[in-house]
């Protein structure tokens, strides 16, 4: 199923306090995503990629539904997300679904494995008894939990980290979904249990031709898997376009600083050090002109004063006064 995101936002309402009412002092909102737009093919994974509070774990709650956007759309397969909820919220669901960072948090530690993953078809009322049964086990082989008779009475303390994010990802694909949104599903577990997730996407994306979000900070796992990379700053994106051209020569940068951070395997070999100074700034309080420009080690007048568009020729665009191939400060 094709995802097209327009111009999404999700601001929360940040009361004033009783001094700033007095003075008459407006209430602030924070903009944790603010204006993000991209397209997302059947089979294609896009990478979201950022520092901690960029607002992409918020882009992913939104596309499913656990978040109601501020402005902007989403359209699923041509036809508004907003308006499919509304008239169907378990028929969208049906088809968009969500792997959460915590495998332990999001799973119920009172119910069953096979109890968990059989949840979402029982919610749709489109499986009993043998059935329900088999998609359950079904959906365990796939997820790589074999043979699944092994983990079906067993409860998620009673399982490996590892593990338990399978068991979400086959909770995530019961439903045979068109649609995944992958929240760094892979941040909370071993390196050498990692590769294995990661390949196990890879597989279900290519037998199911899912469209898959892959939300992560980690930049060394994103040429693995994804086919495109969208870099995102404070609330927005400011660079999309292949994965591999990108991370070769970054034209925005702040995807020169990320990418600066993944490490060489080549032992004493070094990358250039980040050049951007300070923290991320608060998304209650975001700088006039480029976000980036208070960071940036080529920021100029113009960046602290207008806000820039994206530029450059599809796929691949970056929103910079000054982009340069290569990423050079």
């Amino acid at each position: 199923m094709r995802v097209e995101v327009r111009g999404l936002a999700r601001h929360y309402a940040l009361g004033a306090g009783l001094a700033a009412r007095l003075w008459g002092e407006r209430p602030r909102s924070l903009r944790a995503v603010d204006g993000v737009s991209f397209d997302l093919a059947a089979g294609e994974v896009l990478g979201l990629v950022g520092e901690s509070g960029c607002g992409k774990s918020t882009t992913g709650r939104l596309l499913v539904g656990l978040e109601e956007p501020s402005a902007g759309s989403i359209r699923m397969g041509g036809e508004d997300a907003a308006a499919l909820r509304r008239r169907d919220r378990r028929a969208y669901h049906r088809g968009v679904q969500m792997v959460f960072q915590d495998p332990y948090g999001s799973l119920n530690p009172y119910l069953t494995i096979a109890e968990i993953v059989a949840r979402p078809q029982v919610y749709q009322g489109h499986a009993r008894g043998p059935d329900l049964d088999a998609r359950v086990r079904a959906a365990l082989e796939q997820a790589g939990l074999t043979p699944a008779g092994h983990y079906l009475g067993r409860h998620p303390h009673q399982i490996s980290g590892g593990q338990r994010q399978r068991v979400c990802i086959a909770r995530a694909i019961v439903l045979d979904p068109a649609v995944l949104v992958a929240d760094e599903p892979i941040s909370m577990l071993d390196v050498s249990i990692k590769w294995g997730i990661i390949r196990l996407l890879k597989r279900l994306v290519a037998e199911r031709s899912i469209s898959l979000l892959y939300i992560t900070h980690d930049l060394a796992t994103v040429a693995a898997i994804c086919d495109r990379i969208a870099i995102m700053y404070l609330g927005r994106i400011v660079e999309i376009g292949p994965v591999g051209e990108v991370l070769a020569a970054p034209r925005h940068p702040y995807t020169a600083a990320l990418v600066s951070a993944i490490p060489i395997a080549t032992p004493g070999a070094r990358r250039p050090a980040p050049a951007i100074r300070g923290a991320i700034p608060d998304a209650a309080d975001i700088p006039p002109g480029c976000r980036f420009a208070p960071r940036c080690p080529r920021a100029t007048d113009v960046c602290l004063k207008a806000d820039p568009a994206m530029t450059g020729t599809l796929p691949w665009q970056a929103a910079c006064h000054h982009p340069r191939p290569g990423g050079a400060a």
